[in-house]
Parts: structure tokens; sequence; C-alpha cells
């Protein structure tokens, strides 16, 4: 019976891995084509400004662009998640959540304008990360005490594995169907609640009131939740930025194609993706402190590089940040299941969800500030990039310095290992 019942775990855990791969499809086809997606919808506005507003607004808003779904998660998750929780309705909700996406989606490319655009974004990223905090929260349901690393180091890995794959199928997109840039994202979203509906099963657990409050009961009851959830944060603003700054620094200053961007972005994200389950299981043999801190110092240590390496290295240097990323976002993951009870599982996971959009959603804010200051102040473009990538990867670091003792302090205690 055991053995029946691991089986059918695993086989519940690879559903809801491809499904998590397949959420991540449609939203990051966009990134590549970030520049000419703003542009696409500022030239109509292009005549109504002075020449400097115009220079000045373009990229502000292709950070607002990468930002403003992530204030709709941040906004909108945590009283939705609350209201959902209370019914037990993850599957369905997961289901719906992804349906509205899809549809969101399609709609940006019938918006008349920036502010539209970006009204639909807000409701999007609403929609997207309720969404995949419910397909997670399904997921941790079926990871036992002593493989937590490995299991949601499966699905970290799927959800990276979609970003890879997303990434280089929207600059191959934009590239050639410009046009239907967006209802193709909007279709495969729309695929994936089909999906969730017909393949997703919830593990059968506690169902007491216990089990449904919000993330940040859960947080208090359980203070340690927020070194999981300052990683998050943290991680996820670096995100930001590469999505947002990164992606402007590549088209700007190295004049890249959206093809050529997706093509770099890749050699980030594939080898993060495909080393995240490695990395899970490392996580469970050696414990999550040294992985967390030492992998975000080091990702710190080279987001700080991109903008004084040259071109012909940023290959190398895309490889290497995907590796230290897989080695700090497993064990983050882990660590996350390791402090929050079953009881609050789905709320923990809610709350590491709002945590890195809160931090997806800073990254591109603070970015983009940095690099309207230093234009303001007559500094050349590529200073603003340098001094953003400092802010971002320094970050890192400080977080790293920061948390390591707690850490310690937890696997002595045997809370996490």
């Amino acid at each position: 019976m055991e053995t029946s019942a691991a089986g059918a775990n695993r086989l519940n855990v690879a559903k809801i891995a491809i499904l998590a791969w397949c959420a991540m499809l449609p939203v990051t086809m966009l990134p590549p084509a970030l520049k000419e997606v703003i542009e696409s919808v500022m030239t109509k506005v292009s005549g109504a400004m002075p020449g400097d507003l115009y220079a000045l607004v373009k990229p502000l808003g292709a950070h607002a662009f990468q930002s403003i779904n992530m204030l709709g998660a941040f906004v909108c998750v945590p009283a939705l998640a609350r209201f959902l929780h209370r019914r037990d309705m993850l599957k369905s909700v997961a289901a719906l959540a992804l349906a509205a996406d899809g549809v969101l989606l399609a709609t940006m490319a019938i918006a008349p304008n920036v502010a539209w655009l970006l009204i639909i974004r807000f409701l999007e990223g609403a929609a997207h990360v309720i969404g995949l905090s419910a397909l997670m929260a399904i997921g941790a349901g079926f990871a036992p005490d002593g493989r937590r690393g490995r299991v949601m180091g499966v699905i970290g890995g799927a959800m990276m594995f979609g970003t890879a794959c997303g990434t280089r199928l929207g600059g191959v997109l934009w590239t050639h169907f410009p046009t239907w840039f967006f209802y193709i994202a909007g279709f495969t979203a729309a695929l994936t609640a089909l999906g969730t509906l017909l393949f997703a099963t919830e593990a059968k657990e506690d169902t007491s009131d216990d089990a449904k409050i919000p993330w940040t009961q859960a947080l208090r009851s359980n203070p340690a939740l927020g070194i999981a959830y300052a990683y998050a944060f943290i991680d996820r603003f670096c995100v930001g930025v590469v999505t947002s700054t990164f992606v402007l620094f590549l088209a700007n200053t190295h004049s890249l194609s959206p093809d050529a961007r997706s093509r770099l972005l890749v050699m980030f994200l594939a080898p993060f993706a495909l080393l995240v389950y490695p990395a899970g299981r490392l996580t469970d043999r050696i414990g999550r402190v040294r992985p967390i801190a030492l992998g975000s110092a080091g990702f710190g240590v080279l987001f700080v590089a991109y903008g004084l390496i040259p071109l012909s290295w940023m290959p190398v240097a895309m490889v290497v940040s995907g590796v230290l990323s897989a080695l700090m976002f497993a064990p983050n993951l882990a660590l996350c299941a390791d402090l929050a009870p079953k009881a609050h599982r789905g709320a923990a996971f809610t709350g590491f969800n709002v945590a890195g959009s809160f931090g997806f959603l800073m990254g591109p804010v603070v970015a983009g500030g940095v690099l309207a200051l230093m234009y303001w102040m007559r500094f050349a473009p590529i200073a603003g990039y340098r001094m953003a990538f400092l802010v971002a990867g320094g970050g890192e670091v400080l977080c790293a310095a920061i948390t390591l003792p707690m850490l310690r302090d937890l696997a002595r205690r045997g809370v996490t290992r």
C-alpha cells in the first residue's frame, strides 16, 4: 500500500510540475520583446510629448509594464487567497485564475494606449499569481517530510524550465508573428487552465479551520517564515531587474534584437531549470543553509558585474548565474516547506509568492527610478544601468549576510536542515 501511495504521489507531483511549466510559458514570452511592445503602443502618443520627455517615458513605461502586474498580485492575492482557502477549492481556483490570465493576455493585443495596457497588465498579474500559488500549494501537499527538497525542486525546476522555454518562444514569436503575439500567449494560458481542471488532484489533508488561515497569520505563528520570504523577495527583485532593466540594457547598449535577447536569457534560465531538481536533492543531503547563503552571495556579486563585462563574456555570466540561481532557489522552496506546518502550507506558499511578487514589483520600480535619476543628473546611460545592477546585486549579498546567522540557528534547533 505504501509503495502504491508513493507512486500515486509521484504521479500527482509530475502532473503539477507539467502544469506549472505550462503556466509559466505565456507570461515569460513578454520580456524579450519588452522594448518593442512598449514602443508599439508609445508611437500612438509620441507626437504629444516633447522629445526629452518621450526619451524618458519610454524606459519608464517599460519598467512599469514589468512591475505593475506584480502590483496587481501584491494587492489582490492576499485578500483573494484568504477567501479561496476557506472554500478548499485550490484546483478550481487555479483553473479559473489561469483562464482569466489567458483572457487578459489576449486583450493586451487591442490596448489602445499605455494606460489601458497597464490596467490590463495589473489584472493579469493578479490572475497569474493566484493560479500559480494554488498549483504550488497543491504540489506541496504531496511532499513527504524527508523529500521536500526534491519535490519542491521538481516543481521549481518545471517553473524555471517553463520560464526558459517561454522566454525563447517570446523572442521567436515577436520576430515572426508580432500581430499574433498576445493571442498565442492567451491561448496557452487557457489550455493550461483546461489541463488543470482535467488532470490536477489535491492531496487529502486536514481541512479544519487551521488550514484556512491567511498568510499573514501563518507568518505571525512562525516568524521564521520571514527568512524564506526575504529570499523570495530579493531573488524576484533581481529577476524583475533582469526582465526589465537588463533587457533594455541589452537592447540599448548592445543593440541586440528580441531574438538575440531571448537567446541570451535562455543561457541563464536553461541551467537554472535543469539544475533546480539536482539542487533540491543536494539540499536534502547537506541542508538548506549553505546553498541559500552562498548561492545568493555569489549571484549578487555576479549581478553587479553585468554592467562591467563585455558582451563576449555575457554568455558565460548567464550560465553561471543560472547555476547559482538554482543553488539558492531550490533550498528556499524546501525551507518554506520546512517552516510551514501541514495546516499552514497553502497560506505559507501564498505568502512566499506574495513576497516574491512584491520583489518582482519593486525590482523594475527601483531600477527604473535609478535610471531616471541618473538621466536627470546627466550621467551617461551606461552609468544608470551599472548603478541599477549594483543596487540589485548588493541587495542579494546583504540578504545573505543578515540571514546567515538566523539560518544557522534554525539548523541547530532542528527546525530546518
